[in-house]
């Protein structure tokens, strides 16, 4: 009878690992990740094109970045702007794992 518990509980409590994983790993896409209108796409188009020019210039690269974000807030309103944390990150993750020699 024990055994016949114990093996009931390790199957239930395997199932709700798995129920449970499956639930955290779908694929949900957030509704602002719709795909943008042509004026949407234009406004960020510009965006990039100012921090392109921030970046040919001798400003430092944060300088850059915040220019960018208060430009993006402005133009497409905070809602609008989360790739520029996304970015930050990535781009904070990248520098942090290049070798010194290529810094």
């Amino acid at each position: 009878m024990t055994t016949r518990l114990t093996l009931l509980r390790i199957l239930v409590g395997s199932l709700v690992m798995l129920v449970g994983g499956a639930t955290f790993a779908a694929d949900v896409s957030p509704a602002s990740s719709a795909a943008p209108t042509k004026e949407m796409r234009e406004k960020m188009a510009t965006l990039h094109e100012q921090m392109a020019t921030c970046l040919r210039s001798d400003k430092p690269i944060a300088d850059c970045r915040s220019e960018m974000r208060k430009s993006c807030t402005e133009t497409m309103g905070e809602a609008g702007c989360p790739m520029m944390d996304r970015m930050h990150h990535h781009m904070m993750k990248k520098q942090s794992s290049t070798p010194p020699e290529q810094k």
